[in-house]
């Protein structure tokens, strides 16, 4: 073999060429940046909390990974992830990091985690999805909550926790579109109007954005009206003054919804230009059912009720406020798993009669989803 020829192969076996065995399953050969040889990527799966799990509170999450085999190849890191935010990271065996489950919204979440080698490769586990109870109560903020309906386009979002245990109250609210003269927690149901529980003040350096202050305490009474669904944050401005954009708090197993009421045929034929809102809080563990209904147009207003089923069979008679004559309400009305079933099913309705329109002067079917009425 010819000089030039022995250099040529040594440096062929020195980069994985030929049969050099620097490349393959043994131990200590190399892979990726530009050897023949693609690395194979780590592995990587989530082994606590399992999936289905109820979490609250602070909570481990634990993964194993391991490196391709055969290459020298390490763990570097384990990134975890929340609905795809990070949470946190782990460098060494056990992966495990800490999430503060109290300060996500209740219900479902989705966890990941993704595993990270010395080479940089990168693979992420299968999601595993837990439920969390005793989280933050997160609310949309609209003027379609406001009634009357102020003509605006701000929007908001609050994000609210309270400690069962203690009643220490947190969070925060942020606003688009609007300058809030005050933002606060009052207490009362959706489609009703309550005192100030709690004030928030602006956070420095952040337009738009209010926070609990520190060291602020719920009585029992309070905290019990929160996990009753029954505390709401509203933000008032120089325009609008009793409320420009509000949300109502719907913590745990309460669902409430906003749907529109229309002029029934009757009272169409009778040239009424009716409208109104049927603000609906259903407590499915609790198997309590609230209604406000507050109406426009119709003056002479005499009774309203929740109707079930298409036969419209009676299922809560709803009481006229003495002071605003247009407002109906029934408040932790007991209902049977049958009638919350009615509710996700879409089969409620909220019907109001009138001296002029008595069979009916509006009605409106009561949404099971979130929408809010005027959307």
């Amino acid at each position: 073999m010819t000089l030039a020829g022995a250099c040529m192969a040594t440096a062929l076996a020195a980069c994985g060429g030929y049969g050099g065995g620097s490349y393959g399953v043994g131990g200590g050969s190399s892979c990726g940046n530009g050897y023949q040889v693609m690395c194979p990527p780590p592995t990587v799966s989530l082994t606590s909390p399992m999936g289905g799990a109820t979490v609250s509170g602070s909570v481990a999450i634990t993964a194993t990974a391991a490196a391709g085999a055969g290459y020298n190849l390490t763990i570097t890191s384990v990134q975890f992830y929340v609905d795809n935010a990070s949470i946190g990271t782990a460098t060494t065996s056990p992966y495990t990091v800490n999430w503060d489950a109290a300060m996500a919204t209740n219900g479902s979440h989705s966890l990941t985690a993704k595993a990270t080698d010395s080479m940089g490769d990168a693979m992420t586990s299968q999601a595993v999805m837990v439920t969390v109870t005793g989280g933050v109560a997160a609310a949309v903020m609209s003027s379609v909550q406001v009634f009357p309906t102020p003509d605006s386009r701000a929007s908001g979002m609050a994000r609210i926790h309270v400690d069962s245990n203690t009643g220490a109250v947190s969070g925060t609210v942020t606003l688009s579109g609007m300058t809030a003269r005050t933002v606060s927690l009052n207490q009362g149901f959706a489609g009703s109007a309550g005192e100030a529980v709690v004030t928030l003040v602006p956070r420095a350096g952040s337009a738009g954005e209010f926070v609990v202050p520190p060291n602020v305490t719920l009585s029992a009474e309070q905290a019990g009206a929160f996990v009753q669904g029954r505390l709401y944050v509203i933000a008032t401005s120089d325009a609008n003054p009793n409320g420009e954009i509000r949300g109502q708090l719907a913590p745990e197993s309460v669902r409430v919804t906003f749907s529109g009421l229309d002029a029934s045929p009757e009272a169409a034929a009778l040239g009424l230009r009716a409208s109104g809102v049927a603000a609906t809080t259903v407590d499915t563990r609790a198997g309590t059912l609230t209604v406000h209904v507050n109406t426009a147009g119709v003056e002479d207003a005499t009774a309203a009720s929740v109707l079930s089923g298409a036969a419209g069979i009676p299922l809560a008679e709803l009481a006229r406020s003495p002071v605003e004559m247009g407002h109906f309400s029934t408040e932790l009305a007991r209902i049977s798993a049958a009638d919350v079933e009615s509710f996700e099913a879409g089969r409620l309705s909220v019907s109001v009669a009138a001296s002029s329109a008595p069979a009916a002067a509006l009605r409106g079917a009561i949404s099971p989803d979130a929408a809010t009425a005027g959307n």
